[in-house]
């Protein structure tokens, strides 16, 4: 029988390889599209999905402390092309594995993790699912950005399967 955080890693590294997909789908798009004033840029947003795996985690451990160490983490992530995003990416996936592998479901389930915008501590079980979602939901996004941008994607892009053409 697989434990809890087992299926969940299993779910975050398949969320992630889709992810991959799609960041790897920019091609040569303007890195500065933006669908509307007030929106992110393309850089903007592909580094931001590409933080994800390495800032949620460490917020919810409390290892990041406020608001401006996010932002400076940020920063220091920022990358400018298709290589840095996927670096980044590979790299916060490295670490959710190495992170979770080996986790007991006594340390999973525990109610240690309180994120500096939280009032209450919450455990694994429940961050876990929230940081998968965010992930699907900015991958969503860029898809989404890429289709209004003119780029061929299609919902195999989406779900991380590479065309051969």
């Amino acid at each position: 029988m697989s434990k809890t955080i087992d299926v969940l890693l299993d779910a975050f590294e398949h969320e992630a390889k889709q992810a991959r997909v799609v960041i790897a789908a920019i091609g040569n798009t303007d890195m500065a599209y933006s669908p509307q004033e007030g929106m992110r840029t393309l850089e903007e947003l592909a580094n931001h999905l590409a933080q994800i795996p390495l800032l949620d985690p460490v917020m919810y451990a409390k290892e990041i402390a406020d608001v401006e160490q996010a932002r400076a983490r940020e920063k220091e992530l920022h990358r400018q092309d298709i290589d840095g995003f996927l670096a980044v990416l590979d790299e916060g996936i490295q670490a959710v594995k190495q992170r979770f592998t080996g986790m007991t479901e006594r340390e999973f389930f525990a109610k240690t993790l309180k994120p500096f915008y939280e009032k209450t501590e919450k455990n694994w079980a429940y961050y876990m699912p929230e940081f998968i979602s965010h992930i699907a939901m900015h991958k969503m996004q860029l898809w989404m950005y890429l289709k209004l941008a003119g780029v061929k994607v299609d919902m195999m892009t989406y779900y991380g399967v590479v065309s051969d053409s």
